[in-house]
This record gives structure tokens, C-alpha cells and sequence, in this order.
């Protein structure tokens, strides 16, 4: 009985000291936890995070200190009626059998002009902007028999409706033409990185294009008036159905252009 009775009181001084043993253990865990919780995030998880507030510094803009932010879009879709207004959705389409649409999935929206009874499938981003810079950035696609469509435009201007527009045609294998130049040759197919920076008067007074990360083209603005942009698919058809895809695109604020 006397060795029960010193097990038994043995037993019961353990119990105290395992449940004191658990509770440090858990609580550092928890702290370490909580640690790698704010400390140790992912990459990913990072960028969830930033994204959360309304303006975010990106790294994949052309220059520095660019903001992103997220004007309201419109689609833009012509038939044989005129031009037709829609609040941006996932999916809209019009036309009797349809002459034009549009479709966003995955970050890759889709413009087409299936006939003559449409020109244009665009996005008609709600920035407009009179002074500051703002940046376009967006991967583009297009193939056969596209030709002498328009991918992307600046809005405005005190001479005709567009101060920029940059063009898809089928020479040369697919090329891209903007500012007055040639801007990329045997694109057909391929997908083709644009950055468009518009430096308003008071910063600068130009506007430089981006292809692939290589400056393409470095023109003088010289007309002060309101701009807003605009992407997708837009000019007379020529031949069979026209489709231009846009990938990622974003729009920046704000930021400094390089020389």
C-alpha cells in the first residue's frame, strides 16, 4: 500500500509539470506562427496584400514610381445601328447575326469583328486625364487575316479624334505601326508586350512606346487637351474575321518616364 500511495503522489506532481510543459509549447508555437505570419509572407501572398489598397507601386511598368489603378471600363461595339454602350461585364455581344463581340477570361480579353456591319470591339477606359502621366502596359495578339486594324489608342486630340493610335496590318508577316513609324515586324501569332507612356504638358510633353521592353518610339505631344484610352479592335474589315486578344493589361499613374 505504501508503494501505491508514493506512485500515486509521484503521479500527481507529474501532471502539473506536463501541463505546464504543453502550454509553453503551445504558446511558442503560436508566437513563431504569428511571426511567420507578418514576416514571412510569400511572394504571392504579398501581392494579394497590396493589391488590397487602391494604389499599388508596380514593378512591371516602364520608368519609376508609376501607381497602378483601375479606371472604370466601358465596352465599345459597333453595329449596324451605331455605336453600342455597355457596362463592363464578363461577356457581352451584339449584332444580328453578330457582327462584333467581346469576351474577358483569365486576364485575356477578346475582340472581334466578324463583319461588315461593325468596326470596332474596344475597351474604352474611363481615365481621362488633361495633365500628369499615365502609363498603358498589356500583352497583345493578333493573326490572319487581321490588317489595318487599331490595337490601342490616346483618345483626344485638337487636330482629328486620336492623338496616338497603334495599329495591327499584315505585312510584313503581321506588324505593328504607331507614331508614325514602324514598330514590329512577323508579330502574326505572336504575343507582343506594348507599354504606351503619355507625359501630358506639364511633365514632359511626349509619348514613348514600348515594344518587347525596347523603346520604339519618342514623339512630342504638343497638343493640350483631355485624353483617355482606349484597346482592342477597331477599323473598317478588310477580309474574313478580325480578332485581337489582349493579356494583362494594366494602366498606371503618376510616375516618371526613362530619358
Amino acid at each position: 500500500m505504501k508503494t501505491y500511495s508514493n506512485c500515486k503522489h509521484a503521479s500527481q506532481l507529474a501532471m502539473p509539470l506536463a501541463l505546464l510543459v504543453i502550454i509553453l509549447f503551445t504558446s511558442s508555437c503560436k508566437k513563431t506562427g504569428e511571426t511567420l505570419n507578418e514576416d514571412h509572407l510569400s511572394p504571392i501572398e504579398t501581392q494579394k496584400n497590396m493589391a488590397a489598397s487602391s494604389d499599388v507601386t508596380i514593378a512591371a511598368a516602364v520608368g519609376s514610381g508609376w501607381l497602378a489603378y483601375s479606371p472604370t471600363k466601358k465596352i465599345h461595339l459597333d453595329d449596324e445601328n451605331g455605336l453600342q454602350i455597355f457596362d463592363w461585364t464578363s461577356y457581352k455581344s451584339v449584332g444580328s447575326p453578330i457582327c462584333a463581340d467581346y469576351r474577358s477570361e483569365n486576364r485575356t480579353e477578346t475582340f472581334r469583328i466578324v463583319n461588315n456591319k461593325s468596326n470596332r470591339s474596344e475597351i474604352r477606359l474611363q481615365n481621362d486625364y488633361s495633365t500628369g502621366s499615365r502609363q498603358f502596359e498589356g500583352y497583345v495578339t493578333f493573326s490572319a487575316p487581321l490588317d489595318d486594324e487599331s490595337l490601342m489608342q490616346i483618345f483626344g486630340s485638337t487636330n482629328g479624334a486620336t492623338q496616338l493610335m497603334i495599329r495591327g496590318y499584315a505585312a510584313d508577316g503581321g506588324s505593328i505601326k504607331g507614331a508614325g513609324q514602324t514598330l514590329a515586324t512577323n508579330v502574326y501569332g505572336k504575343e507582343v508586350h506594348i507599354n504606351v507612356i503619355h507625359l501630358q504638358e506639364d511633365k514632359g510633353n511626349r509619348i514613348k512606346i514600348y515594344i518587347n521592353g525596347v523603346k520604339k518610339a519618342d514623339i512630342a505631344d504638343n497638343e493640350a487637351v483631355t485624353n483617355y484610352m482606349k484597346y482592342g479592335n477597331y477599323g473598317t474589315l478588310r477580309t474574313g474575321t478580325a480578332t485581337v486578344k489582349w493579356r494583362a493589361v494594366k494602366v498606371y499613374r503618376d510616375g516618371t518616364a526613362p530619358n
